[in-house]
């Protein structure tokens, strides 16, 4: 948020809530975009045929109209990005990370393994990669409580620990941001998987220090994650095989949960381990 303000944005701060009540970011989003909207095309209609503004008296224009501070006096209204749902999002994977991959690889790739926010690039990239070779197995690493692990391999939208007359209000939290979720978007169904796996906090934690010690790579929470899903790939098919990836934040993004000494001895995540002995490896 600090990094848009310095860009010249305006954040709007709100707090976390599922995306089905109305004060969900998603959903103020949009609301805010349209507001917008109406905002420009309110003020376009109160120009007169001169082109010259009229005029505004205590927040209020000629034709009645409030004058809103959520948004500048050049507001020339607002378009909202929709990155769960917006199609545009799998296809900059299906055109773009997927060719890229394959051209990386020459083609000579047995696997491929992320996690899922919006569903993109582990749509767009498996479903290029499958079309252009059946056999290339896609999988999707899932953090703690989000459901599409069990989508996957289940068929069922929902963690045991959510099955009837069980479903708690708040029953999990992860301190991985940007991948999870419980609900299917347009951008996930677009994929094509294999299977799935579960990663755990712990793990994401671990590999990233371990990662940062054996090979310089300083990442955040996400890309952590994909390379434990990476390791239950390899695990899973045996030596002898190429498997691809996504490093996709960095851990510049991650000081005040992830990195944080503190936050992390409040959860029991203190880092401890001396390689990959958390994931069975000696």
């Amino acid at each position: 948020s600090q990094i848009l303000e310095a860009l010249g944005a305006t954040v709007e701060r709100v707090r976390p809530v599922s995306i089905t009540h109305r004060d969900h970011f998603v959903n103020v989003a949009r609301r805010r975009a349209l507001e917008a909207n109406e905002l420009a095309s309110k003020r376009r209609r109160a120009v007169d045929k001169d082109g010259k503004e009229l005029e505004h008296i205590n927040g209020y224009g000629s034709d009645g109209a409030i004058q809103s501070s959520k948004f500048p006096s050049d507001c020339t209204g607002g378009f909202f990005a929709d990155q769960f749902e917006n199609l545009a999002n799998f296809r900059a994977h299906y055109e773009g990370t997927g060719p890229e991959i394959w051209e990386q690889t020459g083609g000579e790739l047995d696997a491929f393994v992320a996690a899922a926010g919006t569903g993109g690039t582990v749509a767009g990239v498996s479903r290029f990669l499958q079309e252009n070779n059946p056999n290339i197995k896609c999988f999707l690493i899932d953090p703690p409580g989000s459901s599409l692990f069990n989508k996957v391999t289940r068929g069922v939208m929902y963690t045991k620990e959510e099955a009837e007359g069980r479903r708690l209000k708040n029953p999990f939290d992860t301190i991985t941001e940007g991948i999870g979720i419980n609900r299917l978007t347009q951008n996930f169904m677009m994929a094509k998987l294999d299977g799935a796996f579960r990663g755990t906090d712990r793990e994401a934690v671990e590999m990233s220090r371990f990662l940062v010690k054996n090979d310089g790579l300083f990442l955040g929470s996400s890309s952590a994650m994909n390379c434990v899903g990476a390791v239950r790939v390899a695990q899973s098919l045996g030596p002898g095989h190429t498997i691809v990836t996504i490093l996709c934040d960095s851990g510049m993004r991650h000081l005040s949960k992830f990195y944080d000494v503190h936050y992390l001895s409040q959860q029991g995540l203190t880092p401890a381990a001396a390689g990959l002995e958390f994931l069975g490896i000696k």
